[in-house]
């Protein structure tokens, strides 16, 4: 299981996490919060809760993303893991300035984008190296956002997509309407794949489009085969909340 744990802590347990959005910025909420089950394997048990926020002040955004094991594997280990994005957003979407990884016991990895240099600088342990930066780049919570408020539009054939420590390029896909039953209730939606090109993971979001394009399901699958699960339970918009069984 070291695989998809490491996957997971390092770039996309939320990754596949993301903001609800109305199409174009301007329809995106100007605040409001996700809150995830996790759980390992296929039907696997509940080991986690993922809770996403983001606040917008005039053209600039900012996300975070807190996650943290519960119930048994809390016992085990417990631990947290929190993941930001800072940037703007305009009429092309979101366009990442800063994005950072901070988990227990450990230093913080930061990105800055530099537009200007069509630069990334990576910075780890006091270490900071470069590597290109290609236009229309986002990092691992930006990018589900910037679909989500883009969905009326063509998908890119790829993305290049930033972690805390790396740069990959991955391809995507529309791949159908599916209705799920979700700890939040019964909701349609619309299935998106992602697949790194360098085949080091793959993962399904299902975005549903009654509730502001919101990812209600993340399912990820790395090299190993190993399955990391996440369902929404609770979305609220602003000062609104919805639950099961609204």
């Amino acid at each position: 299981m070291s695989g998809l744990r490491e996957m997971a802590l390092r770039a996309l347990l939320a990754a596949a996490l993301c903001v609800p959005a109305l199409a174009g910025a301007e329809g995106w909420p100007a605040a409001g919060q996700i809150v995830y089950q996790v759980s390992m394997g296929n039907n696997g048990p509940l080991v986690g809760e993922a809770r996403q926020s983001w606040s917008r002040d005039g053209s600039e955004y900012r996300i975070t993303n807190t996650v943290r094991t519960v119930g048994l594997a809390a016992l085990i280990k417990n631990m947290q893991y929190v993941q930001r994005s800072e940037g703007r957003a305009g009429a092309d979407g979101l366009r990442p300035a800063r994005f950072s990884v901070e988990r227990e016991g450990r230093q913080a990895e930061r990105v800055e984008f530099d537009w200007k240099a069509a630069q990334l600088r990576f910075t780890r342990k006091e270490r900071t190296r470069e590597a290109a930066l290609g236009a229309g780049a986002q990092d691992v919570l930006s990018l589900w956002h910037q679909i989500a408020q883009r969905a009326d539009q063509p998908l890119p054939a790829s993305a290049q997509v930033v972690t805390g420590r790396k740069v990959a390029e991955s391809t995507l896909a529309w791949v159908g309407e599916e209705t799920l039953e979700l700890p939040l209730g019964k909701l349609q939606t619309r299935r998106l794949k992602a697949r790194a090109v360098d085949g080091s993971m793959e993962i399904d979001v299902w975005f549903a489009p009654a509730r502001n394009m919101l990812p209600v399901r993340i399912r990820m699958v790395d090299d190993e085969g190993e399955v990391l699960e996440q369902r929404a339970s609770e979305l609220r918009i602003g000062a609104v909340t919805q639950g099961a069984g609204e």
